[in-house]
Parts: structure tokens; C-alpha cells; sequence
């Protein structure tokens, strides 16, 4: 049996794999991408691929491995995959390469649960690395996944449009949830995120169907047994396994639920009214909904819902809190503006770094170009590339160090009127370090005097970070040798590194 092909994708400590006939192709991202209002943190927005509108999901939030929240950086790796109909992109912080696994190789994974699909049905080890095998149809069963799979159905056309057209044809959005073996029907406009429930502090007040508080991202949440908002006391309280983050009039609070079912999409004449015998003036029910294919649940009344005072009162109450980091503080915490810092790390016959920005591109050292007639400098030889020529040095020789093997990849800098492509031994990962804005300080930079070689005055020693996070970097900026090697009097910048760092201290 022929093996096996993955996609080897690293999300912070760990490593995912998914089939290649899953994944398309793997992107940059232009520019940093806008969220839509209201959305997770796993949800980064989306963007256009050859007129092709890509929803963005980031891997590592939605599967609990990175805690960060607001956009990302551009110039993330995006893998895009087909699931069902569409197109999705994956946001990773490196793409490993692919591997080819045979099946003896392949050690098969239990499943907690019967009645879902493993998440990661499988595993291998790739060099040294220990790689998951992510099962598609697994990930966007995840209850988060919900309502990023709705919304891929709503980036392909305009949200306004949208509506006027739901309006014309009767028809609405909500979102099935089961609580206690009732089934609940969430109207779309109300539902924020879906995100499993953490540790329940107990409650403050005595208030009906108040269940007490969570945390959410730094945010102190209040928790509701939606069955007891909508007037069904005297059922068994739900076991709790999720929560639905809504809003009622601007105040976000969740909602605890055994299972979130799907988004559906109902028309007036299938919601029916409630029979006065069973009917609660108190309850914020609109009535049963009768769906062909998933049977009867209980519409909720989004304003008869948002009229409950004690509730709104409470969520009022948290929506400023913070779940506290330090105890003992009294003055509130200074905003530090934070950003992300990327570089890439290679192999040259020795280990170094460059800043991601400034590289256009990474690629595979190609098997055949035009030599070149000096070699001086390193000069090696011309490459064509995406109609472009592109001036090949051997980095390996200006360091001084062996180069008798051939290079595997290349690294490109775009100067704006020629572009130069450094070969290397191979491209390793791609780090990213979140840290304040501000925490790039150069504590040495090559020697700059008027004949130094090119290599030297592109060398700088930064540091990153601050407290336990603080990282020291040598660092090789790439950006500013390719510009004196072609011209070794010209004025440079080396990209994130000179512009973001204060000046050297004496």
C-alpha cells in the first residue's frame, strides 16, 4: 500500500497534519485581517484569493492552544482546505513541509467519546516531532465551529443584501441548542460565540436561573439556565458541557447547554403558537418551531428576552470586570501596545535568523540557472521566478562557512528594482513572539565604518520582550545586504530591527 501524504502544520508547541487532498495550497496573508463584530477570537475575519472570498479560522485559538485575542499579523501562514462545499483558511504559526507516512507508521488514536469522531484519530513522528493527524470532519463539528461554517455562506455576499433578501422570503436564522432534553431555539441575531464552560464560580445573588460566573477571556461572565429564562422552572438544570455567549441589549452573558445542535433556517409558518393552557405570560417563548428535519424546539423571544431586568442588571454588573491576573492591585492595569515580531529561522552551515519582513518569499533552491560570469561577492548566478530575474547569492560563502553541498532553499528579498535570492542549507520554522511594541532594543550592531564588508554591517545582537519573556537574538538582516551588495555606499534600513529599536545606549 502506497503511503500516505500529510501536510505537517505547527500551532505553538504542537503539530497538526491533515491530508494533502485536503489541503488546496498554502498563503500569506496580504494584510492584517478586520474580525467581524461580535465574533470568537478564533474567527479572524476573512479575506480575497483570486476573487475568492476565504474565511479565516485560527487553529490554535479554536483548539485552545494560544490564549491571544485581536488580528493577527499579516504575512501568516494560511492553509487553505475544502470541507463540503467550500473553502476555508487555517491560520498556523508554521508550515512544516509534507510528510509521506505509511500505514505501519500511522499509530491509531482512542476516541472519548462514541459518538463523535476523534479530533485526532491518528499520529506519527516526523523526525523528531510528534504530529497529530487533524480529522477534518472532526474540527468542524466542534461546537465553535458552528457558526464559522454559517458564516461561510455569508462572506459571499453582502450582509445587508442578505438580509433584505431573508425579509422578502419570510425567512429567519436561529441556532438549536439542547438543555435538560429541551430544545431550544436561539434567533441568530442574539448569538455571539459558542465556547465550552469552564469552572463555575458559585453565585452572588439570588436570582432565577442565575447559575453563577466563569471566565472568558480575562472577562468575569455570568452564566443562565436558559431553560429557567424561558419560564421552564421546574426542569432538571443542563449538565453544563457549553456555553452560548449572547447579547440582550448590548450586555453579553452565556448561556449553559448540554449540546449545541446546528444553525437552522425557519420561516414564519413554521413557528406555531403555543396553546394557552401551556402558555406563561412570563416566558420568553415565541412559540414551536416545526423543522422537517430536526424536529420541534421552543423559539426564543429575543425581546421578551432582553425585557428581563434582573438579568440585564447582572450582565451590566460583570461586562467591566476583569478576571484579575495579580491580586493586591489596586489601580488599574496600563495598556501596553503589543505586536507581533516574526522571524525565520535557517540553516547556513550554522544556525540564523532574519526578520520575516523582510522576505517576499521562501522557496526551493531550483535545479538549473544561469551561472554566473564573477563570482565575486558570492554572486552565483541569475534564476528566473514568477517572470522576474533574481540575482542568486550564496550566503553560505560570505559567511566563510563550508558550501561544498548544494543549497536546498531560497530566501528572496524584493529591493523595489531587483530582487535577490540568498542561498541557503534550508529554511527551519518561523518563530513569532508576542511583546510590547516598544521591547526591541539593539544591544550591538556590525561594524558600520566606511569599507567593511556587507556581512558585517548587516549583523545586530537584539533583545525582545520584556520580564520572563525577554528573548536575545542574533540576528542577520538580509534586506540590508542585498542593498549593499549592490551598491555599498547606499543608505539602507534594516526593516522592524533599526526602525522599531531606540538608539544604542552609551
Amino acid at each position: 500500500m502506497s503511503p500516505e501524504s500529510f501536510g505537517v502544520l505547527g500551532i505553538g508547541q504542537s503539530n497538526v497534519a491533515l491530508s494533502t487532498d485536503a489541503i488546496r495550497e498554502v498563503v500569506a496573508l496580504p494584510h492584517a485581517l478586520t474580525p467581524a463584530p461580535m465574533a470568537p477570537a478564533f474567527a479572524l475575519g476573512a479575506f480575497r484569493l483570486r476573487d475568492e472570498l476565504i474565511p479565516v479560522i485560527d487553529l490554535g485559538r479554536l483548539l485552545q492552544l494560544d490564549d491571544s485575542e485581536g488580528p493577527r499579523e499579516s504575512a501568516d501562514q494560511i492553509a487553505i482546505v475544502r470541507w463540503q462545499e467550500g473553502y476555508f483558511g487555517l491560520r498556523v504559526d508554521t508550515v512544516h513541509g509534507i510528510a509521506h507516512v505509511s500505514s505501519e507508521h500511522l499509530q491509531t488514536l482512542g476516541s472519548a467519546s462514541s459518538e463523535a469522531p476523534p479530533l485526532t484519530p491518528a499520529a506519527f513522528t516526523d523526525g523528531d516531532r510528534l504530529v497529530y493527524v487533524l480529522d477534518l470532519d472532526a474540527l468542524f463539528a466542534l461546537p465553535g465551529m458552528i457558526l464559522a461554517r454559517a458564516s461561510l455562506h455569508d462572506v459571499e455576499q453582502d450582509a445587508r443584501a442578505r438580509k433584505d433578501a431573508d425579509q422578502r422570503i419570510g425567512t429567519e436564522r436561529a441556532l438549536l441548542i439542547d438543555c435538560g432534553g429541551i430544545r431550544l431555539s436561539l434567533p441568530a441575531a442574539m448569538v455571539r460565540e459558542i465556547q465550552p464552560l469552564g469552572t463555575l464560580s458559585a453565585p452572588v445573588m439570588d436570582i432565577p436561573g442565575f447559575m453563577g460566573t466563569t471566565a472568558l477571556r480575562r472577562q468575569t461572565m455570568p452564566v443562565f439556565d436558559p431553560l429557567v429564562l424561558a419560564g421552564h422552572e421546574d426542569i432538571r438544570r443542563p449538565e453544563g458541557r457549553l456555553m452560548v455567549v449572547i447579547t440582550a441589549r448590548e450586555q453579553p452573558l452565556a448561556l449553559c447547554v448540554d449540546q449545541v445542535i446546528r444553525m437552522m433556517t425557519y420561516g414564519a409558518h413554521d413557528v406555531m403558537a403555543l396553546a394557552e393552557a401551556h402558555d406563561n405570560p412570563e416566558a420568553a417563548i415565541a412559540g414551536m418551531i416545526h423543522h422537517p428535519q430536526l424536529g420541534e424546539s421552543l423559539l426564543v423571544d429575543a425581546a421578551r428576552f432582553a425585557g428581563e431586568a434582573d438579568v440585564l442588571t447582572l450582565a451590566a454588573m460583570y461586562i467591566a470586570r476583569k478576571t484579575p491576573e495579580t491580586s493586591g492591585t489596586s489601580s488599574p492595569p496600563t495598556q501596553v501596545p503589543y505586536r507581533r515580531f516574526a522571524f525565520v529561522h535557517f540553516d547556513a552551515f550554522g544556525q540564523f535568523v532574519t526578520p520575516l519582513e523582510q522576505l517576499s518569499e521562501v522557496i526551493a533552491m531550483p535545479d538549473s540557472f544561469t551561472p554566473s560570469a564573477s563570482i565575486d561577492e558570492g554572486w552565483t548566478g541569475t534564476m528566473a521566478h514568477r517572470g522576474q530575474a533574481i540575482s542568486l547569492v550564496d550566503l553560505r560563502e560570505l559567511l566563510n562557512t563550508p558550501h561544498d553541498t548544494p543549497a536546498t532553499d531560497v530566501l528572496i528579498v524584493d529591493c523595489g528594482e531587483y530582487r535577490v535570492g540568498f542561498m541557503i542549507d534550508n529554511a527551519r520554522h518561523i518563530e513569532y513572539l508576542d511583546a510590547p511594541a516598544d521591547s526591541l532594543i539593539i544591544r550591538w550592531r556590525g561594524e558600520q565604518e566606511s569599507g567593511t564588508p556587507p556581512i558585517e554591517q548587516c549583523k545586530r545582537l537584539i533583545v525582545v520582550g520584556t520580564g520572563a519573556g525577554k528573548k536575545i537574538m542574533s540576528v542577520l538582516c538580509l534586506e540590508t545586504l542585498a542593498v549593499l551588495l549592490v551598491d555599498i555606499n547606499a543608505s539602507h534600513n534594516c526593516t522592524m530591527i533599526d526602525a522599531a529599536s531606540p538608539a544604542l545606549s552609551a
